[in-house]
């Protein structure tokens, strides 16, 4: 087909398939396009000169092509982006004529007689080789790329009948048919039909497919001086035809990518729809879900059986810690998800660890590939609780469009998480308030037998020794010293009857510590308590202002001190109490510190120790803290710190 010279063809398919090799391969394989020139050009009776000079512009128009397409537009061999097809007719058109430049070159160097016609060849082997990059290159890296093709028989079927009808009507227009005038010229647009027919019905593979097959049998037809776009001479009729069969290939090959991009974009909306459903769906299945271990199971089970990830788990806030154990994981056993949390998200596990991966993966394979990790905050309120880790062997699986998923079911499962801590806090604290409310009315009851008993067994046999005296009184009324003892047997008994109210009166409350103070109060009361249990209680206090506090705060410290007294006498078998009442930072401090056996905190159930409770409800109410620090055979420290006035 070189008709102006013996090295230019308008035709040129080896452009197309020295590009489509480095794109598929790499560019490392460029010698192969130099020899594979190099002996072409030499079989063709050509110089050694001109060989190699040929061989260059061959060389480097491929390596330059691949290289910018793969640089500068991150090229997918696919060509299913409208960005791929313009890259590879942009920088096709541009690689090419560095071919068609030094080729020219070359044949002045050589001493060719080529100056009257030079732009001509320069413009017949830039076309040459351009469309060689557009019609050859997309067949090789489409096929290359989808082989093998997975059709269903009815669309092999119907791809079969496309390509026969496209093949009688091509071989009718470009061979059967004579030249003739405009009528055999507008033959060429009744092609059209069935080049978008194949690139919306199959996409990349029937673009390039029949693109290729009209290529090919246009050249045929336009070389035997049949085809419609005939001219004069051969090469104007071939350079015509090629910059059709040119806007051809991209048009169907834009129409292609452009079909296939919209089938992604409608899958992607149809699983978006799919994933939005399944968190509706997920959303249902938290309401009914009030257990705290249950909803983190399920959280997990979801996140692999609805939306794919191969295993799911979920560490909180505090449990980073690899000693911690996971609090709920799905998809894969336990003892491979820890081998996985120790990877950072967004990376694979390597798997040229072969320990690791003896113990993380069940199969050759699987190890081979490894999984790649993605984190997910737990987030309620703006406060992250902990995270949702999720794994998978596909690289490409953590798209962005799959994680904006993610993280809005992270963020649901989030709320799942507080609404059963709420929960579990009600129904808690329903349950610490029944048992107070019981242990109120014991402590009621067994306050009423106490004072039964004060008043029957003290007061009242007090009270009947006083009616007794009265009676002797009245009977030795006519003798004077009679009557003084018995006056003062009298006046002792009403100061026995004096004590015990006293008694009562302080233990029930204190009357200094509504006219006297907190302090006072303590102090009288610590004595007293000391003295009464033979026990050594330390009692000071640091920094305390002159001005009282509210009648509420002076009452629930004087309280807290009482229970925690009452406790050491009960449970510490203690020998020395320190109580310490001290004020700074604007907080009222009372610390209760004893050398008993001392307890584990974390084992003590509040409900079966209703005093801790009670006095953790007075300090909240005050918008205050309790701490309880204890271990055993080292004592117990009680602090309670509420707001108070300076």
């Amino acid at each position: 087909m070189a008709h102006l010279q013996p090295n230019t063809s308008p035709v040129w398919p080896p452009t197309g398939i020295a590009l489509a090799a480095l794109l598929i391969f790499g560019l490392k394989y460029w010698p192969g396009i130099v020899f594979g020139v190099m002996l072409g050009y030499l079989t063709n009776n050509n110089a050694l000169n001109v060989s190699i000079g040929l061989a260059i512009g061959n060389t480097l128009e491929a390596l330059a092509g691949a290289y910018l397409i793969k640089r500068l537009f991150h090229f997918d061999n696919h060509l299913d982006r409208i960005q791929d097809v313009l890259s590879l007719a942009i920088f096709g058109a541009l690689a090419t004529t560095i071919s068609a430049f030094i080729g020219v070159l070359t044949l002045l160097i050589v001493g060719a007689d080529i100056r009257a016609v030079m732009w001509t060849i320069w413009f017949t082997w830039w076309i040459g080789d351009f469309m060689g990059a557009l019609v050859v290159a997309p067949f090789l890296l489409v096929w290359y790329s989808n082989w093998p093709i997975r059709w269903k028989p009815r669309k092999v079927m119907e791809a079969g009948i496309l390509i026969l009808l496209l093949l009688a009507m091509t071989s009718y227009v470009f061979i059967i048919q004579p030249v003739g005038g405009v009528s055999h010229e507008a033959l060429i647009y009744v092609i059209f039909p069935y080049v978008i027919y194949a690139a919306l019905r199959f996409t990349q593979i029937g673009a390039v497919s029949t693109v290729f097959l009209v290529s090919g049998i246009a050249i045929l037809g336009t070389v035997m001086g049949t085809g419609p776009l005939v001219r004069t001479s051969l090469n104007e009729s071939l350079i015509l035809l090629q910059t059709f069969m040119g806007v051809v290939a991209i048009t169907s090959l834009t129409l292609a990518a452009t079909t296939h991009q919209r089938k992604l974009a409608e899958e992607s909306l149809r699983q978006r729809i799919s994933d939005l459903n399944q968190i509706n769906e997920a959303s249902q299945t938290f309401l009914g879900i009030f257990d705290t271990e249950t909803i983190y199971q399920t959280i997990c089970r979801i996140a692999v059986e609805k939306f794919g990830a191969s295993a799911a788990w979920i560490i909180l806030n505090g449990d980073d810690n690899p000693k911690t154990p996971i609090r709920a994981s799905f998809g894969l056993p336990i003892n491979k998800i820890k081998e996985l949390s120790i990877q950072l998200p967004g990376t694979r596990l390597p798997a040229e660890n072969p320990a690791v991966m003896a113990s993380v993966y069940s199969n050759e394979s699987e190890s081979r590939q490894g999984y790649f990790l993605e984190s997910f905050p737990l987030s309620f309120v703006g406060k992250q609780i902990g995270k949702l880790r999720l794994a998978n062997p596909e690289k490409g699986f953590f798209t962005a469009d799959r994680n904006l998923i993610f993280e809005s079911y992270s963020n649901l499962a989030a709320v799942a998480i507080q609404n059963t801590w709420l929960f579990d806090q009600v129904r808690s604290g329903n349950e610490q308030l029944h048992a107070l409310s019981h242990r109120l009315m014991d402590v009621q009851e067994a306050e009423r037998l106490h004072l039964s008993r004060e008043l029957h067994d003290e007061s009242g046999q007090v009270m009947s020794a006083l009616v007794v005296q009265l009676g002797l009184l009245e009977r030795d009324a006519s003798k004077p010293e009679l009557i003084r003892q018995h006056a003062a047997e009298l006046k002792r008994i009403a100061g026995d009857v004096l004590d015990n109210l006293h008694e009562m009166a302080v233990k029930l409350r204190p009357a200094s510590l509504d006219h006297l103070g907190l302090v006072t109060a303590l102090d009288q009361y610590i004595s007293e308590f000391s003295h009464q249990h033979s026990l050594n209680v330390l009692f000071e206090t640091v920094g305390l202002s002159k001005k009282r506090q509210t009648l509420e705060i002076e009452t629930a410290i004087f309280r807290i001190v009482q229970e925690s007294l009452t406790n050491v006498i009960l449970h510490a078998q203690a020998t020395d109490v320190d109580v310490l009442l001290s004020q700074r930072n604007g907080k009222l401090i009372a610390m209760i510190e004893d050398n008993g056996v001392g307890f584990t905190p974390d084992k003590v159930a509040e409900q079966s120790h209703l005093g801790l409770f009670g006095m953790r409800e007075r300090v909240e109410m005050l918008g205050g803290s309790l701490t309880i620090e204890s271990s055993i055979g080292k004592g117990t420290t009680i602090l309670a710190e509420v707001p108070c006035d300076n």
